[in-house]
């Protein structure tokens, strides 16, 4: 088959989609410049070539043009980073069909593995939406990979993921779940606890967010009620004594809340990354059992894959373990935050009862607008901490179940 053959075989499969089923599995090996270093025989199936036209070669020999160049700027940027990482990629086989798989890639000694799944959930369906629509802005506005994956990361912001790692949890554990069930699999006690942990550490970081956000819009009505209570002379000294003492505990509030914020992103975070490596463990521990299993491939030492399969394996389950006690100890850092802010904003409500009181006394507009604003404040206040104490509970009590669970897997 001469060149133009070549290309007119390839554009007439250009839209076939390669079937293959929710038991088949597959990895490639790579080094750190991302070539090919070995794999197994789903693999290269799938892929349409032979081991030796895969040997040595750079991983992109499949990639699809489908794909925005800002999904691979963003993997290759948390890899080089040490962090485990996962991507919906539709692949291109040598005959110019394609097939979509969800990736997952972790750092190994000496390169990349790569460990694919068949994906089928309705974040998947919302993925290709997504990276077409981003691929035609790729062409149209000549964008580079690196603000391609801006425009990536506000999308996934819009759609309700406050981080990547958010995104990789989510979609990991929906396709996980649904492998599991197109298997006719026990679904996993584990992954479904993960399932209601994340909403609940978004709820609560919503909730401290909406704190933060009520303090900076509000945060200087103490002192324009101090100038107002000057304005009005000795009457007001009872209000300019009130707003000094609320501006005194609002200050102490404006001090601790960069670390309440970091505490409740950090248990967000921690949930999400424990959820994607509980996971990607669960997919180390099945492709390592079926590698073992299958025909050796002419060219692949199997024994060595098998020992790097196996290590990766360990690896991972020593990860999501360690991540799971991690949930546990943010949990109580946190936690001590929320109580510090209970105090303060107990302290908070009583100095607006006294100026309420006072206020209706005096009986001056601007006055009574500004203990207004203070009760606006109070109430995002108490709502977000009542907000945050009860997905708090939650959470405490999951990772509890959680932790049970896996104790009961690894038993």
């Amino acid at each position: 088959m001469d060149v133009s053959e070549f290309h007119d075989h390839s554009q007439l499969y250009r839209e076939i989609e390669i079937p293959f089923d929710f038991t088949e599995i597959f990895f490639s090996r790579t080094d750190t410049r991302g070539k090919i270093q070995s794999g197994n025989e789903v693999f290269q199936r799938i892929s349409g070539y032979s081991w030796s036209e895969l040997a040595g070669k750079p991983h992109n020999i499949i990639r699809h043009e489908g794909v925005p160049r800002a999904v691979f700027w963003l993997l290759w940027d948390r890899l080089r980073q040490g962090l485990q990482t996962g991507a919906y990629v539709k692949n291109k086989s040598k005959d110019g069909r394609f097939y979509w798989v969800y990736a997952i890639i972790t750092p190994c000694e000496g390169g990349y593995l790569s460990v694919r799944i068949k994906p089928s959930s309705p974040v998947f369906g919302m993925v290709q939406a997504e990276y077409a629509a981003l691929a035609r802005m790729e062409i149209e506005e000549k964008l580079s990979p690196a603000e391609s994956a801006t425009r990536l990361m506000a999308r996934l912001s819009a759609l309700g993921f406050e981080t990547y790692d958010a995104f990789m949890a989510t979609s990991l554990s929906a396709e996980f779940s649904l492998r599991d069930e197109n298997l006719q699999k026990q679904s996993r006690q584990t992954l479904a606890l993960y399932g209601r942990l994340m909403p609940s550490a978004a709820r609560l970081l919503t909730a401290a967010q909406q704190i933060s956000e009520g303090y900076l819009t509000y945060r200087f009505v103490p002192l324009n009620l101090l100038v107002h209570a000057g304005q009005i002379g000795e009457a007001g000294a009872a209000i300019a004594t009130i707003s000094t003492n609320y501006n005194t505990l609002s200050e102490e509030i404006e001090r601790g809340l960069d670390g309440f914020l970091h505490a409740a992103r950090t248990v967000s975070h921690t949930i999400n990354v424990g959820a994607f490596l509980l996971a990607t463990s669960y997919v180390q521990q099945e492709i390592a059992c079926s590698f073992s299993a299958e025909v050796p491939i002419e060219g692949v030492d199997h024994a060595t894959e098998t020992n790097f399969l196996d290590q990766q394996k360990s690896t991972y389950q020593a990860e999501a373990l360690k991540s799971l006690t991690g949930i546990e100890d943010e949990l109580k850092i946190f936690f001590q935050m929320v109580s510090e802010m209970k105090r303060l904003a107990s302290g908070l409500a009583a100095i607006r009862i006294m100026g309420k009181v006072e206020s209706g006394r005096l009986s001056v507009a601007v006055v009574n607008d500004l203990i207004m604003d203070l009760e606006a404040f109070q109430d995002i206040v108490q709502r977000g901490l009542s907000d945050i104490l009860q997905a708090n509970d939650a959470l405490r009590m999951d990772t509890s179940r959680l932790l049970e669970a896996y104790a009961a897997e690894d038993a």
